[in-house]
């Protein structure tokens, strides 16, 4: 508000990202890529998407069913309750104006995990723009970025969600970032809502670039 009472500038439906770092990540990385070494040795046709000669979702890549969740390693299932915890914690804030005019005094919630995947990386391999239906957070979990990450190199990037073109005129200058681009490093999770159209630039490295992604709800439990 300013100083003016005259006067009020609403912020409507604001965006949130949420960025989270994992400090147990150097412990359970090579774990990891060896399981889904293993995971891909078992099926190395990966997931249908990819066998389906009209997708166009991506090129050049491995990709794991959409049950990752679901498979029994505690390592995956310590790093879920990882993601689960960070997704809470940014519906939380998004959603802070609802909580502040509940009565209860601790909410409790749930995190439903609906689909969940790991991406393997080929050499020149890309995740084209898209969204994802049915959830209401998704999210980015750099397992491996390889030596040769860098900015515009296999870097995950957001779209600008309004409509219309940036004007030159100043008033405009607020929308004149067409795409957010962010930084992987390992043991890093992003968190976005599912509307947010993004994707990746294309990965120039040798070696294995591996991601988790997973879609997600959040249930408010009724006591």
């Amino acid at each position: 508000m300013n100083s003016n009472d005259n006067e009020i500038i609403h912020n409507v439906w604001p965006l949130y990202v949420g960025e989270y770092h994992n400090n147990e990540h150097s412990l359970i990385k090579k774990e990891l890529i060896n399981y889904f070494e293993n995971y891909e040795k078992k099926l190395p046709q990966g997931n249908k998407q990819l066998a389906d000669s009209d997708y166009l979702g991506n090129y050049n890549l491995y990709q794991s069913n959409y049950d990752l969740h679901l498979e029994n390693n505690d390592t995956l299932k310590e790093l879920f309750k990882f993601i689960a915890k960070s997704i809470l914690t940014t519906s939380k804030i998004a959603n802070k104006k609802i909580l502040d005019t509940m009565n209860k005094k601790d909410p409790k919630f749930k995190v439903n995990i609906n689909e969940s995947w790991f991406i393997r990386y080929k050499e020149k391999g890309v995740v084209y723009p898209h969204i994802h239906d049915g959830c209401s957070w998704c999210c980015v979990y750099y397992v491996n970025i390889g030596k040769d990450s860098k900015k515009m190199n296999g870097s995950t990037f957001f779209m600008r969600p309004y409509g219309g073109t940036s004007l030159l005129d100043f008033g405009g200058k607020y929308l004149g970032n067409d795409t957010k681009v962010f930084n992987a490093e390992e043991g890093k999770l992003l968190v976005w809502p599912n509307f947010l159209i993004h994707g990746s630039h294309p990965y120039e490295g040798k070696d294995s670039r591996i991601i988790i992604s997973a879609n997600t709800t959040v249930d408010l439990i009724e006591n």
